[in-house]
């Protein structure tokens, strides 16, 4: 997918983002980074492109105390997060990928008391799902769900960024 198509999903237009910067990197490689129009004090999307202006990897960062954790899910949090997943995705990767953005788009804060529960219980008999264990990790509850597809990888992550905590959620060309 090139920079400008992606420019022209729902994703890009819904949560009206605009470009706030961008870095030159090594072999040819350039970091854009966005903002969306709603919220941007809590949401940083960093895209890398190379020089025709092909998206190799987009990286979205929410801070962890706006999108909420088992207790209080925000809703714009989730649809941001699946939004972003389902258009950055390659094609070819898309179908299995649903998995992950249906999963997101169903995450409830009722469903996380059940799953910090369940998660609990079956810590011990390490039976987890990996789609239990993307719930926890969205949760803030576990610190890394990873899905390798085809020709990308899924990664959902509970890191450090700008001295906050923050999901972050990128999808990485496999090399």
């Amino acid at each position: 997918m090139s920079y400008e198509d992606l420019q022209k999903t729902d994703f890009y237009s819904f949560f009206n983002f605009s470009e706030s910067g961008r870095k030159p990197m090594s072999g040819g490689l350039q970091e854009i980074y966005l903002k969306p129009g709603g919220f941007p004090e809590f949401i940083d999307l960093r895209m890398m492109v190379d020089q025709s202006q092909t998206l190799h990897e987009g990286v979205l960062y929410l801070d962890r105390d706006w999108i909420g954790g088992p207790m209080t899910v925000s809703p714009f949090g989730r649809d941001l997060a699946k939004s972003f997943i389902a258009a950055v995705t390659p094609a070819v990767d898309r179908e299995k990928a649903d998995s992950v953005v249906s999963t997101i788009w169903n995450i409830h804060s009722s469903s996380g008391k059940v799953n910090l529960l369940q998660y609990e219980s079956l810590k011990d008999l390490n039976s987890e799902s990996p789609f239990e264990k993307l719930e926890n990790v969205y949760f803030g509850v576990e610190d890394k769900f990873e899905m390798t597809l085809k020709e990308s990888c899924i990664k959902i992550e509970n890191v450090v960024d700008v001295g906050r905590k923050r999901l972050k959620i990128s999808v990485e060309p496999i090399e």
